[in-house]
């Protein structure tokens, strides 16, 4: 009979290795695109970046979460939880960045001539890659704060309950920590409202551009769904499932730093949260991967 802690340990397996076997896929099909032509696209360019991330955050956050709940025994010491948890820290914030900067990137891609992000297309292109060592400066720089003062439970390291990395390294008695989680709320906030924003921006572009030749459309007998239609439908569904499954998880861990208390199915709903969006979106990029860049190219 199985306990509930190795029940739950399936369950985090699942999106850890469906959601690492997606971004590694993803990432082979860009990086080959790259090898057949010799020149790395922009969009391509990003796409990898996020794949990596992703790929970073199920296995830094879902393999010591499964080897928590399954009782292996911890062979780290204090020192290397801490690392753990920085990379924890590191890869969430570097996907954020790169979902907001792909979303950024496409609205300016496929904005009218006439709009206020049109003298920006050409200058997009040179900047993505420095954007994406932007990314990686700001991040290490703003999580080497949490690896050097963040206060760690003293029993991180009891075998009988394996590495203790993650949300069970939150104490949210001590005020340092949550001013950190207060932090950490204020910077995902300001890049998901970013990567709305254009994405939004994006579901207008794309409905007046399919308004104005709604006139063609409709002269053909062809029920075939337009491609600017499809790019729409993939948008919309990549922001609400990035906005279901991250939204609840700050809001998870404010509560319960502002309460003092902890609830096992908080911290446990919270983490698996955190799982699925990397898990989920490298098969929507595999999908809209066709559409976008198509309907750019003659946008």
């Amino acid at each position: 009979m199985l306990t509930l802690d190795e029940i739950l340990g399936i369950v985090y397996l699942h999106p850890t290795g469906i959601g690492c076997l997606g971004n590694l896929t993803l990432l082979i099909l860009n990086s080959f695109n790259f090898l057949t032509t010799h020149t790395l696209r922009p969009k391509n360019a990003i796409i990898i970046h996020l794949a990596f991330s992703n790929a970073m955050v199920l296995l830094f956050r879902g393999i010591p979460t499964i080897t928590r709940l399954w009782k292996v025994k911890c062979v780290l010491d204090k020192s290397g939880i801490k690392i753990i948890t920085y990379m924890q820290t590191i890869s969430r914030g570097l996907s954020l960045n790169s979902i907001c900067l792909l979303s950024i990137f496409q609205a300016i891609t496929i904005s009218p001539t006439n709009s206020m992000w049109a003298q920006l297309k050409f200058k997009a292109s040179k900047c993505i890659i420095p954007c994406i060592v932007l990314c990686w400066i700001f991040n290490l720089l703003l999580d080497m704060l949490t690896f050097l003062h963040y206060n760690f439970p003293k029993n991180s390291t009891v075998s009988k309950y394996g590495c203790n990395t993650g949300y069970r390294a939150l104490d949210i008695y001590n005020n340092n920590n949550i001013k950190f989680e207060i932090l950490t709320f204020v910077h995902d906030t300001f890049f998901a409202c970013l990567m709305i924003f254009s994405s939004v921006y994006m579901v207008l572009i794309l409905y007046r551009h399919k308004r104005n030749v709604n006139h063609i459309h409709s002269n053909s007998t062809s029920t075939k769904v337009s491609p600017e239609t499809r790019a729409t439908q993939t948008i919309i569904f990549l922001v609400a499932t990035f906005v279901l499954f991250n939204i609840f998880s700050p809001i998870f861990i404010l509560c319960m730093s502002y309460f003092k208390f902890t609830n096992t199915w908080m911290i446990h709903t919270s983490a698996l949260l955190s799982l699925c969006y990397p898990a989920v979106s490298p098969f929507i990029l595999i999908s809209i991967s066709n559409q976008i860049p198509s309907f750019c190219a003659h946008g």
